[in-house]
């Protein structure tokens, strides 16, 4: 389990110092580029122009004071003086010299020189740049280099430090965010295997969270027990009605009585179904077959006709799609549908409703009254949150449709019927008050 957490995933807080400690490289890296690029513009732009216009200045002065002054003549100095143009060197005569600090190639390389007249005396001094070069990086970046290093050393100890502080609190709420409490062993802590690096907060939180685990997983543990033992408990007795009341029914006749008794074995029959599928929370055990979902919508439909005749309902069902098979469970599919519909044959007070097919979503349309959506919206999806909020006069069987759906991979939502057909035009129904219930439907086949 520590494996699957080291693959997720950082958790934003570890994020957080991730992106601190790179966005100070960053600026550090960036700082150096803009140094570097700066100390070369002046001390080549700048400083070596200046320092080579005072070397010709200095050497004007040394000639009026000796006409036959030596020229510069050291490492990273030297130079060319002549009276006439025809004495210049051969390596000048085809260069446009002109006054001033200027770059020729000379020797082989791109050179800074400096060239000026006076007196009818040429000078030219060729600064040799390859010496000061070899001097800015012994005495310049080889520093600023070592002084980086170390700057970088402390900055990559302290976020090694601050991680080895953080990293236990940021492991321990990637474990809690990734619980399965679906499917989860309550028996295994998924904190159990955490190093908090000798953090005494974290230790403390850790021993916090896994006693929080343990007692919400022994409570999800004692409640499904409860739901699959109760809905095991009812399947019996209402066998044994279902089939008292038939007996009745060859012996008596039909009459109103037997059939309300009938109809409401049948809906406390689909509610035991529904809640030990719930309670077994998951589809592995379940056999999935390729088939039409208009079939079972069918049976559906069928299934309820004696209902909706009972409550002077019609229940419509309109295919508006080509249909291809999918992969179903057929039972939890056929739960979802008879819930919602038995919910608007029950709760709605309309007189028809309508159940369209379309490519990846099922409609179920009343035309009721409706029921009224939180915050005045006129569109609502069924999640956990939505299950806390007060919907009576619709039972439990969209809490049910909810759980279901979560199961198998789908999504449902509530509609106001005047606000879905105004915003979905091409859905072929009158315009009236109630409610739609879309149910969003999966691709892809059950895992």
């Amino acid at each position: 389990m520590m494996r699957l957490f080291r693959d997720k995933r950082d958790h934003p807080l570890g994020e957080v110092f991730n992106r601190y400690y790179w966005l100070q490289i960053g600026l550090i890296a960036l700082s150096i580029v803009i140094g570097i690029g700066c100390s070369a513009w002046v001390i080549k732009g700048t400083l070596l122009t200046t320092a080579l216009e005072q070397e010709m200045e200095h050497y004007w002065q040394r000639m009026e004071r000796n006409p036959e002054a030596a020229l510069p003549d050291t490492k990273n100095l030297y130079g060319y003086r002549w009276s006439d143009d025809e004495l210049a060197p051969s390596e000048f005569r085809n260069l446009k010299l002109q006054s001033g600090v200027h770059r020729h190639y000379i020797d082989g390389k791109d050179r800074m020189t400096v060239y000026g007249t006076r007196n009818g005396e040429h000078v030219f001094l060729v600064f040799g740049e390859s010496n000061v070069n070899k001097l800015i990086w012994l005495f310049g970046l080889a520093p600023l280099m070592v002084s980086l290093f170390l700057l970088y050393s402390v900055l990559w100890w302290w976020n090694r430090r601050a991680r080895r502080y953080f990293s236990p609190i940021t492991r321990l709420a990637n474990a809690l965010e990734h619980i399965d409490w679906e499917h989860q062993n309550n028996r295994a802590s998924p904190f159990k295997e955490i190093k908090t690096d000798s953090n005494l907060e974290a230790e403390y939180l850790k021993q916090a969270l896994e006693k929080y685990h343990q007692v919400l997983s022994e409570f999800i543990q004692r409640e499904r027990e409860f739901t699959g033992d109760v809905s095991h408990e009812l399947r019996t007795p209402l066998t044994i009605l279902k089939g008292n009341v038939q007996l009745c029914q060859a012996r008596y006749g039909d009459n109103k009585s037997f059939t309300r008794l009938q109809n409401t074995i049948e809906d406390m029959q689909l509610l035991v179904d529904t809640l030990l599928a719930i309670a077994r929370n998951t589809t592995s055990n379940l056999q999935s077959e390729k088939i039409r979902l208009s079939e079972l919508l069918q049976d559906v439909v069928s299934d309820l006709n004696s209902v909706s005749l009972a409550k002077g309902m019609s229940i419509d069902l309109n295919i508006e799609v080509d249909e291809v098979k999918r992969h179903l469970y057929p039972s939890m599919t056929k739960m979802v549908f008879s819930n919602i519909l038995r919910n608007a044959l029950n709760y709605s007070q309309g007189t028809s409703i309508n159940v369209i097919l379309e490519k990846n979503k099922v409609l179920v349309a009343d035309n009721g009254i409706g029921i009224d959506l939180p915050n005045n919206s006129k569109v609502q999806e069924l999640t956990n949150q939505q299950l806390q909020l007060d919907i009576k006069g619709h039972g439990i069987g969209l809490q049910l449709v909810q759980k279901l759906c979560k199961q198998l991979g789908w999504r449902v939502e509530l509609f106001d019927r005047e606000y879905y057909l105004m915003t979905h035009p091409k859905v072929d129904l009158s315009l009236s008050s109630g409610l739609i219930v879309v149910v969003y439907l999966n691709d892809q086949p059950p895992k």
